[in-house]
């Protein structure tokens, strides 16, 4: 039963990935592809607070709450007592700034997806960006350049600025669902990129 329970959890975890890689091509250059059929890109609060990288942030927020309340109360010999409090108080610290500027950023970016749509039209190659107020139609050569915000590192966080040619501009994060569809339909967009240590947009 356990050699059984150990093939299906090991399969399973196999089954599925190759399950995701497949709907993932199927969505971006297969039968489903923004380019060749009508798509609709939208990300509800629950999806984005919820999504895998949050939940583990989420437990590394408890955990440093556990360990930097434990480095007052553990007990050690008197000679390293203070050593080991502060390498703790240290450790949990470390993990409380992390989480901290995670949620900083991520909540900071909600408010550049939230409420906002974006559909695909492959007949006429145009984009529809619905934001809370008004609706911006995308064609070919309305947009004269993109400047890229990241901060480069492993928890990457970036924003892009959209400068319009009729002298307009708007802000996505790059935690919009299929921001990577605008620079599919146009290609020939020039890029700026810019790094920032703290991607907060203001």
């Amino acid at each position: 039963m356990d050699t059984f329970l150990i093939f299906v959890f090991v399969f399973g975890i196999f089954a599925w990935c190759i399950w995701k890689l497949l709907n993932y091509t199927k969505n971006t250059i297969g039968k489903n592809s923004p380019l060749k059929v009508v798509r609709v890109y939208q990300i509800q609060e629950w999806q984005y607070f919820l999504k895998f990288e949050n939940l583990f942030i989420y437990y590394l927020l408890g955990a440093g709450l556990l360990i930097t309340k434990a480095s007052f109360s553990i007990y050690t010999s008197e000679f390293n007592l203070f050593l080991t409090r502060l390498l703790i108080f240290s450790l949990g610290s470390v993990m409380l700034f992390a989480c901290a500027f995670y949620l900083i950023l991520d909540t900071n970016h909600w408010k550049y997806v939230r409420n906002i749509r974006l559909e695909t039209d492959p007949v006429t190659h145009e984009l529809d960006l619905h934001f809370p107020d008004h609706t911006l139609t995308i064609r070919d050569g309305d947009i004269e350049k993109v400047v890229v915000a990241s901060n480069e590192a492993k928890l990457r966080f970036s924003y892009m600025t959209y400068f319009l040619k009729n002298g307009e501009q708007f802000i996505l994060s790059d935690r919009m669902p299929g921001i990577e569809v605008i620079h599919e339909y146009f290609k020939k967009i020039p890029i700026e990129y810019h790094k920032e240590r703290f991607p907060y947009i203001k």
